[in-house]
């Protein structure tokens, strides 16, 4: 199973179980005032000062979730940790000053869990009701703020009240368990086949890719040094925190998968032309300069129903930007600075420095030393003098990368 992509959909999961569950958390609130308001009227018959401590803790537990969904990433992978701990100081609460005989709010926690669909926080939830309900009956018990009178002795507490309540939230337990393995197992099994697709899939466009670059005398070991090298670059700005609002380990990802399709477009281009062992004609060099414009085509119109869309779209961009120039003199459309795709400036800092450090059919190979100084030389004109500036920053693993290549 791919781990990035599980973690991926696990992430999302627990993020929108988050949101949903600060909701839930908000209903409980606003029913838990109904209740203290017609406690206030006198329909009920609580300790008001009892009821008024219940209201007032509970308040702060049940509110907080849509303050701390605010102020942390809703990805967390603590947070279901601690709303399902809310919601068992919830059942203390009531449990201690209100009432023994809501027995439905005392699977509230393991209800919360069952949103997550996860086994260890289900056991979690069980083990923390369980606690919470002998505790907070035996608190209510001793502190005699409930209306219950119903168990005047503490064995019958235990007998009548306690372990009726713990066979419940067992056979309770046990019930969202099963559900919650089988939903477990059911989505582990469609990532698995999923996974698998998009092994099969990244396999075949990578050869698809082998098979252009075979084509093209020029580049052997083109796609894998410059898909290496943009990994590379990507991960040099995360860590920097540059274009934080677009790199990411998922825009990392999809950029080293999408890397080789960057000349997928030299299949349409002529052997006489993309197998030339001299320097291109003008008019052959305009030909050759469709290659991106092509490439672009391809994607959209053959792997737009093999990949999602966010993948399609940035082969698309790689494809068919990835020779703009940052003072806008590229083509094929003549796009400047930061209007050319993210993805598409990376790509052409690999793209460039891969085929001035490798040896051509028309001359050798430069000295890595020259390779860097063209990049350096192009900042501002041809690349984006930021990912320049990165690039350079990384000197010492791209030539490992280049020596074991």
């Amino acid at each position: 199973m791919n781990k990035t992509l599980s973690e991926k959909i696990i992430k999302r999961n627990e993020k929108d179980a988050n949101i949903v569950v600060a909701k839930i958390f908000f209903i409980t609130f606003l029913l838990f005032t109904v209740v203290f308001l017609l406690n206030v009227l006198g329909v009920f018959v609580i300790y008001q000062p009892a009821m008024i401590l219940a209201y007032v803790s509970s308040s702060i537990l049940l509110l907080s979730p849509l303050l701390i969904n605010k102020l942390v990433p809703t990805s967390s992978k603590y947070l279901k940790y601690i709303y399902v701990s809310f919601a068992a100081l919830f059942i203390l609460i009531v449990s201690t000053t209100l009432t023994y005989h809501v027995v439905l709010v005392y699977a509230y926690p393991i209800a919360l869990a069952g949103v997550y669909f996860s086994r260890r926080l289900t056991n979690y939830s069980v083990y923390l009701t369980i606690a919470v309900t002998v505790v907070g009956q035996l608190l209510g018990y001793f502190l005699q703020w409930r209306p219950d009178k119903n168990f005047p002795t503490l064995d019958k507490l235990i007998v009548f009240s306690i372990v009726p309540r713990l066979i419940t939230l067992i056979s309770f337990a046990c019930l969202l368990k099963y559900l919650t393995d089988r939903t477990s197992r059911l989505m582990q099994d469609d990532l698995e086949r999923y996974d698998q697709l998009s092994g099969y899939n990244q396999s075949m466009i990578y050869s698809f890719a082998t098979l252009v670059e075979s084509r093209d005398a020029n580049t052997g070991g083109h796609i894998k040094r410059t898909s290496i090298y943009v990994k590379l670059l990507a991960e040099e700005l995360l860590k920097e925190g540059i274009y934080k609002e677009e790199i990411n380990e998922e825009f990392i990802r999809t950029l080293s998968m999408v890397a080789p399709l960057h000349d997928i477009g030299k299949i349409a281009i002529p052997d006489s032309i993309l197998r030339k062992p001299g320097k291109l004609t003008d008019e052959e060099f305009d030909i050759m300069k469709t290659h991106s414009k092509k490439g672009g085509d391809i994607i959209r119109e053959t792997f737009r129903d093999i990949a999602d869309a966010s993948y399609t779209d940035m082969a698309y961009d790689v494809a068919m930007y990835h020779h703009e120039k940052w003072n806008g003199k590229g083509y094929p459309m003549g796009l400047m600075e930061t209007g050319i795709p993210l993805s598409a400036r990376i790509m052409a800092v690999a793209d460039v420095f891969d085929a001035v450090s490798e040896k051509r059919c028309y001359r050798e190979a430069m000295p890595l030393e020259k390779c860097f100084s063209i990049i350096e030389e192009g900042s501002g004109t041809h690349f984006d003098p930021v990912l320049v500036k990165a690039f350079l920053n990384i000197r010492d693993n791209v030539t490992a990368v280049h020596e074991l290549q």
